[in-house]
């Protein structure tokens, strides 16, 4: 490879899958922001999305033969979530139950215009927004950070999350509705 900033993603990761340097420098300048978000996302905290980031950008460089095409973000942000859920020993504050769409939107504050233009300011705020998705379970989280943050398709959003495009739908719902109640418990 002469250039050590390849641009095309399919390029890229057949030069890494022979080992090439370069590529391996490209990739990570290429990917590493999207990596490194989701992987925050997943995990809460900024050392261990260090920890994880640098594990899934390993086994990408070892696995890079194994890529069939498609999109590499896809690919890696793939291996990143798998890496997410290896580090873990067991999941925390999950729910025991699912709230119903009524619960939710109510708590999101559907229907409450007294308050909206504050909350529509709220919203603007990247600091607050930031606060609320981590206050999220890591599920929701994930699923907004690949939808929402990293612009994926649902198509590949289900790939990744290995459900059906109906199911993803509706969990990106459901966590977009307890984002939106999260920036109102941080406002109220």
């Amino acid at each position: 490879m002469q250039d050590s900033h390849v641009v095309d993603d399919s390029e890229l990761l057949q030069a890494l899958a022979g080992g090439g340097r370069d590529a391996f420098v490209a990739l990570v300048h290429q990917h590493g922001a999207a990596v490194h978000r989701l992987a925050v996302a997943m995990t809460g905290s900024k050392a261990a999305a260090d920890d994880v980031s640098q594990e899934a950008f390993l086994a990408a460089w070892r696995f890079a033969s194994t890529f069939r095409g498609g999109s590499a973000r896809a690919w890696l942000l793939s291996i990143t979530r798998n890496a997410v859920h290896r580090s873990r020993r067991r999941r925390v504050g999950e729910p025991s139950h699912e709230e119903s769409l009524n619960e939710l939107a109510v708590t999101a504050g559907w229907g409450d215009r007294a308050h909206a233009p504050d909350f529509e300011r709220a919203l603007e705020s990247r600091e607050l927004l930031a606060r609320a998705l981590s206050s999220l379970q890591a599920s929701d989280q994930e699923i907004l950070t690949l939808i929402e943050l990293e612009g994926m398709t649902l198509a590949e959003g289900a790939s990744m999350l290995e459900l059906e495009i109906p199911a993803l739908k509706s969990r990106l719902h459901r966590a977009r509705l307890r984002l939106l109640a999260a920036v109102r418990e941080l406002t109220s």
